[in-house]
């Protein structure tokens, strides 16, 4: 019977899972996402491999930990630094080749916003509050609905600039030197709708979300590498987004790419970014076998 390796990140709203043949590289894997509390289905996941390594982070890995035991030895792993080492083998994957130094914004029920160096160091250096729990939580209450899926699908075919209060909505051409289709408060028309379409609210609740996470990934980008430089950083520095939000969601790439480029920065996006921290717990504990 061939033996397996596992990495689990557990987070508040999905577990992200990956296996690999113990004797084949961390990049190579199979993969798993299921509901965050659905114990049912990750143990399913788990018991189709022999397992040998069990690695686990994220804010569910210590409760993970306590439900396997004693059966099963399952190894904790800080979740910045199973980013700061999954990061590299998934752009390895992809053909990709960050600059170093470059940040790495994780995207999930949060956003944490993470420096990352050469030799998998790694530093939070931000965040927000504002992720993929803010689209789960307003949806429900704006729309009726909490499904990732739904609430794209209803936002590719709205319009949020019906909802968002735009700079040009304020001012005449020419009023002040900022451009007009540029969103000056989220949500700031809303009010004047008798009854907004939902299609559109779907798209401006993306639009509250990528607009102000690329914001701030981008404006930390700049303010790091100006103060690395000693001035004006020589080059765009560069911000990869990763993290369960982005999946199957091109609107908010869109939004992040372009908010990103405005501020000065350059956007990337991992492929299969929402596996960088099961897999990077993977390679940190096959590191200390």
């Amino acid at each position: 019977m061939s033996l397996w390796d596992a990495g689990v990140d557990l987070g508040a709203t999905l577990v992200k899972a990956v296996a690999v043949p113990s004797s084949g590289p961390v990049g190579s894997f199979e993969s798993f996402v299921a509901p965050a509390g659905d114990d049912r289905l990750l143990d399913a996941f788990l018991l189709r491999h022999s397992i040998r390594h069990l690695a686990a982070t994220g804010g569910g890995a210590a409760g993970l930990a306590e439900r396997l035991a004693p059966g099963r030895a399952v190894e904790v792993v800080d979740e910045f630094a199973a980013w700061g080492a999954g990061e590299p083998i998934l752009a390895d994957r992809a053909g990709l080749a960050p600059a170093w130094p470059h940040l790495l914004v994780s995207l999930g029920t949060g956003t944490s916003i993470l420096r990352m160096d050469r030799g998998e160091r790694v530093a939070r250096v931000g965040g927000t509050a504002l992720g993929g729990g803010t689209l789960r939580g307003l949806g429900r209450l704006l729309l009726g609905t909490d499904e990732h899926d739904r609430l794209v699908a209803l936002a590719a075919s709205g319009d949020r600039r019906r909802v968002d209060l735009l700079v040009g909505d304020l001012y005449r051409p020419g009023g002040i030197a900022l451009m007009p289709d540029l969103t000056a408060a989220n949500f700031g028309k809303a009010h004047e709708a008798h009854d907004p379409r939902a299609a559109d609210v779907a798209h401006a609740l993306l639009g509250l979300v990528g607009e102000n996470v690329a914001l701030l990934a981008g404006q930390i980008a700049v303010a790091l590498a100006s103060t690395a430089d000693g001035g004006a950083p020589r080059r765009r520095p560069q911000v990869v987004y990763a993290g369960s939000t982005l999946r199957n969601n091109p609107l908010l790439v869109e939004i992040l790419a372009s908010v990103t480029g405005l501020v000065g920065a350059q956007a990337s996006f991992l492929p299969l970014g929402e596996f960088t921290g099961a897999v990077g717990a993977l390679a940190r504990v096959r590191s200390r076998a």
